[in-house]
């Protein structure tokens, strides 16, 4: 216990940026009865981090800092479970993420298939609702750290459903951004060509970035942070936002621990990120369908993440996500599983989808997780970036779709 509460202070408080030379992930393949044993890693190795968590039923990716790689890997042969070295080195996969290059604040020379800096993204977001007739900004709040938070409306005007895209609420999920930046570009551009005809009967409102405060501590500290910035008074800062919602607050797949990457949070909804979101949805007239885009595993899910009970309109969801899971495999072939989020990923307390879908009443309420399986996790290179907002695109599109075609009434 001492040494966790060293490490969280450690890492919370050193301004130093964080490095991961020669850190790796370890991709483990445990049997049933050996899931117990994951979970209670940390306990022994506190420093490790789940990329993809031990609730679940598939593989679980594990970074595991050099210092403890020997160490971890004893303990897992000794207890005979399965594993291989997914990530030799995963500061060479931060380095070969992205490229050098120069800022980019000017719209007509935005490069959309590279990751762009909190400040880029506010500067684009001011551009393009500006430069298009069918794009406002909407404030949706502000964040601990005192930055904005921002929509963009996509509109043609009269009265109709919406459907909300929230983006980037993990801060290290960057191609979450990057593919609902793409999304807008594809709507302005299918809409003033005249090819693009689902915002003649769907409000489509779009967060790039709902997480500004971690988003620009993986650029200037951590890669790997996950939470906001917010400062509770406790060992570790942040919460995780997608644990920090009124449905079943604290319940099974959220941690109680400050220093946890699933951290609940001190109260149910206390994250300023969080509230604002809430209220600002609730705001939005006729909201009929939102999904919550995250990375990594190619998953798309609905209700519920907090118990293995289904929603009441299973049958519907089901239908709009196995549309969805195909609209994206006839891009480039990649497959989606889909279904409830507890069946298809893990428990999961305190999340953005049930919450809409239980406090709000969105019956088209889903979670996504974009590329990819693992190869890279989430330091996915920029190449990826157009091919994975391609399909992406197609997924929510058939969203979209199902809102107009009254699917989502």
């Amino acid at each position: 216990m001492k040494i966790l509460i060293v490490l969280c202070a450690f890492l919370a408080l050193g301004s130093a940026k964080r490095l991961f030379h020669n850190d790796q992930v370890l991709r483990v393949h445990p049997t049933e009865g050996q899931r117990d044993l994951l979970e209670k890693l940390p306990e022994t190795f506190p420093a490790i981090d789940f990329w993809t968590e031990p609730r679940g039923t598939g593989p679980v990716d594990i970074h595991v800092p050099r210092a403890f790689v020997g160490p971890v890997k004893v303990f897992l042969n000794r207890h005979r479970i399965n594993n291989e070295i997914f990530i030799e080195n995963v500061q060479n996969n931060i380095d070969q993420e992205r490229s050098p290059r120069p800022e980019q604040m000017d719209l007509a020379s935005f490069d959309y298939n590279v990751y762009h800096t909190l400040d880029e993204i506010q500067q684009w977001i001011d551009d393009i609702t500006a430069s298009s007739s069918i794009a406002t900004k909407e404030p949706v709040g502000t964040t601990y750290e005192g930055r904005d938070i921002s929509a963009i409306k996509l509109s043609t005007g009269g009265v109709k459903p919406s459907f909300v895209i929230n983006c980037g609420i993990h801060a290290r999920e960057w191609v979450t951004p990057a593919s609902c930046m793409y999304t807008v570009k594809y709507l302005i551009e299918g809409t003033e060509n005249g090819n693009e005809q689902i915002l003649d009967s769907v409000d489509i409102y779009v967060i790039p970035s709902s997480n500004p405060d971690g988003y620009v501590y993986t650029w200037t500290n951590d890669r790997m942070w996950r939470k906001t910035r917010s400062q509770n008074g406790l060992v570790c800062i942040g919460v995780d936002p997608n644990r920090n919602w009124d449905a079943n607050w604290s319940g099974p797949g959220a941690s109680g621990s400050s220093c946890s990457d699933t951290y609940y949070g001190p109260s149910v909804m206390s994250e300023i990120e969080v509230s604002s979101q809430a209220e600002f949805v609730a705001n939005i007239p006729n909201v009929q369908a939102y999904i919550d885009v995250h990375a990594y595993s190619q998953y798309w899910m609905f209700p519920y993440g907090y118990t293995y009970a289904y929603p009441a309109d299973y049958s519907t969801l089901n239908v709009i996500a196995g549309e969805s899971a195909a609209a994206i495999k006839s891009v480039h072939g990649m497959t989606y599983q889909y279904g409830p989020i507890s069946e298809v990923i893990y428990q999961a307390s305190g999340s953005t989808a049930d919450y809409f879908y239980d406090k709000q009443g969105i019956k088209c309420s889903f979670a996504a997780e974009l590329r990819d399986t693992g190869r890279y996790g989430f330091l996915l290179p920029e190449r990826l970036i157009q091919p994975t907002a391609e399909e992406t695109y197609a997924g929510l599109m058939t969203i979209a779709a199902s809102v107009a075609n009254g699917q989502c009434v």
